[in-house]
């Protein structure tokens, strides 16, 4: 593992991860596009450069969190690579606390809650950090996306997320997400047991050229 996120990125203090281009990722025998908005842009979180429009979300960002996705496949999208990152304990309690509390549903929402908190304080045990603050920089680039299945009320994905490996050596991995609609939002769906272990797995090579890349109106 590259952490205990399901981003699986290392902790470290480089500079934030370039958002992936329109080559990283082929896309052609990936799933449905998104459609993802036209005004699509960049802002960081925690070291990873995420997606946000006007128009498909986030609307709300305060205190850590961002909230107001759209009800389509790009909200779908961005809600997930958004929450995603929220839950790693690197970023801190003062962040993932309020988003496992409020954007995460499901039967094993209590377990990854309990699993956050206790990678985080093992993390900054380690790091010598004190409780309340981040551990370091999450160094992780989103290179694709691939809708697995989409209805109204959830949605599957899967979010292609390079980060540095145990040697240092960049590595490839697929994340797999599922959303729930709350009537107002997108929501996170807790991984069975509370863990992503059994949800990110290597990207081989033809794996990756399934998936879409993050470029604005793809």
């Amino acid at each position: 593992m590259f952490g205990t996120g399901p981003t699986r990125p290392v902790t470290t203090q480089g500079r934030p991860a370039a958002p992936a281009g329109p080559d990283t990722a082929a896309g052609a025998a990936g799933g449905a596009s998104a459609g993802l908005p036209h005004d699509l842009d960049w802002s960081d979180v925690a070291g990873v450069a995420v997606p946000v429009s006007d128009q498909s979300g986030p609307c709300l960002t305060e205190k850590g969190l961002a909230r107001g996705f759209a009800h389509d496949r790009a909200g779908a999208v961005l809600a997930s690579v958004h929450i995603v990152v929220r839950v790693n304990p690197q970023v801190g309690p003062a962040v993932f606390e309020p988003a496992l509390r409020t954007q995460v549903v499901g039967p094993d929402a209590p377990a990854l809650r309990v699993q956050v908190a206790q990678a985080y304080d093992e993390l900054r045990l380690r790091a010598g950090v004190a409780y309340g603050q981040p551990i370091g920089t999450l160094y992780a680039t989103l290179r694709g996306y691939r809708i697995l299945s989409y209805t109204e009320g959830e949605a599957a994905l899967c979010l292609l997320i390079e980060a540095p490996g145990a040697s240092g050596v960049p590595v490839m991995v697929s994340t797999e997400v599922h959303l729930r609609w709350t009537g107002s939002d997108w929501a996170l769906l807790a991984p069975t047991g509370g863990t992503f272990d059994q949800a990110v797995t290597a990207a081989s090579a033809a794996g990756i050229a399934t998936f879409l890349p993050f470029t604005a109106g793809g």
